[in-house]
């Protein structure tokens, strides 16, 4: 599914362009993808009141019957702008369904001292195919035409369908916590069940902000550092910085992996927070590409440690009957990702991108000594 992801995204950034010409296109095709994910707690809901295994196999053949439809629009040559923001947002919404369920899935699949280790193993899949999967997706449009990446796309869909298909949940705890009510008395549950649970609202603030004032900021103002501080009007160093950015996400998932019987949770969340933010400092104090190369893979080691760590803290301590309402809670962060964006890019156009990313820095360390002094709880987590 990772690979889908990115070749998708790549794809369809380079038709916004190419219809339109405008920046601002691409910036709303993209972001509509993001964008229902802000009802991600309503996927959670659906993960906790139906069979998981069963509601993804239908919403894999969703997303497999949308790309199909989208690949027969390419090759007829019907294609509309609106047919770009359409295809990007029913997508998204796919996706804003698949994300609760296959996390809560992964806490499904392995015994509950393997739950970390399993989490990092599928970051590192993300992450590995963040690296190879834009340049995939670039030389097939130059070689093929971007309809043959949007078959692609039904073709991996399809095999997930397979795949799922003889997945039993061997380690699903009985659902006997559950009550049988409506989904917005769901919904609702949830939400006072995060609201209630110290640790589960210290690990999502530890996830939404770095999400906002880090990840947010240095996606959408990256092609703008690359012309402005790094000098590269053309382009050419795009690319290699955001292999760059799937590097140290993969570096940090394998490390997490092997060190996945450490016990400090909470100390190694801050900890996480703490280092992307000097991470993102130091970015914006350099000009040098080499330099900037391997700090993003520094910063996105400690943001992949951050999230990792975080999902397993919430999946551990939470009950299977709730997982996929409190999953949802916390994916929100990705649909607030094109907000954080359009802040930076305010900051940014006033005071430049080094400004803007001085500033998301600093927000994160911030974030890290409050927490630090206010919540001692958290600190000495230990699971």
């Amino acid at each position: 599914m990772s690979s889908g992801t990115w070749i998708q995204q790549v794809t369809l950034g380079w038709l916004a362009y190419e219809m339109t010409g405008s920046p601002v296109q691409v910036a709303i095709v993209l972001g509509l993808r993001a964008l229902p994910m802000l009802a991600a707690p309503i996927a959670g809901v659906i993960a906790d009141k139906f069979d998981r295994r069963i509601v993804l196999l239908l919403d894999q053949s969703y997303m497999a019957l949308l790309a199909l439809i989208f690949v027969a629009i390419l090759q007829f040559g019907v294609v509309q702008v609106w047919h770009l923001h359409a295809f990007s947002f029913l997508s998204g919404v796919g996706w804003a369904l698949n994300n609760p369920l296959r996390q809560s899935l992964v806490a499904n699949s392995v015994p509950r001292d393997r739950l970390m280790n399993a989490i990092a193993l599928n970051s590192m899949a993300f992450n590995s195919m963040r690296m190879i999967g834009p340049g995939i997706g670039g030389g097939m449009i130059a070689l093929l035409g971007p309809e043959v990446n949007f078959l692609l796309q039904a073709i991996v869909y399809g095999v997930v369908v397979l795949l799922v298909l003889p997945f039993r949940a061997e380690y699903a705890e009985g659902r006997e916590g559950r009550k049988e009510q409506s989904p917005i008395a769901d919904l609702m549950e949830g939400m006072r069940y995060v609201m209630r649970q110290p640790v589960l609202r210290y690990a999502i603030l530890l996830s939404v902000v770095p999400t906002l004032t880090m990840m947010a900021f240095i996606q959408t103002q990256m092609p703008a550092f690359v012309a402005e501080d790094l000098g590269d009007s053309e382009g050419a160093l795009l690319g290699f910085m955001y292999v760059g950015m799937g590097v140290g996400g993969f570096i940090g998932a394998v490390l997490v992996a092997r060190f996945h019987a450490v016990r400090h949770k909470g100390r190694l969340s801050l900890v996480g927070v703490a280092g992307a933010g000097l991470a993102v400092l130091a970015l914006s104090q350099t000009d040098l590409w080499w330099v900037a190369w391997g700090i993003l893979v520094v910063q996105q080691l400690f943001f992949i440690m951050v999230m990792t760590t975080n999902n397993s803290i919430l999946q551990t301590v939470t009950p299977d009957y709730m997982r996929g309402r409190v999953m949802g809670i916390y994916m929100v962060d990705i649909g607030l990702q094109p907000f954080g964006g359009v802040i930076a890019g305010f900051i940014a156009a006033s005071l430049g991108v080094s400004v803007a990313w001085l500033i998301g820095g600093l927000a994160g360390l911030v974030l890290v000594v409050i927490i630090t002094v206010a919540a001692p709880s958290f600190r000495r987590l230990q699971l």
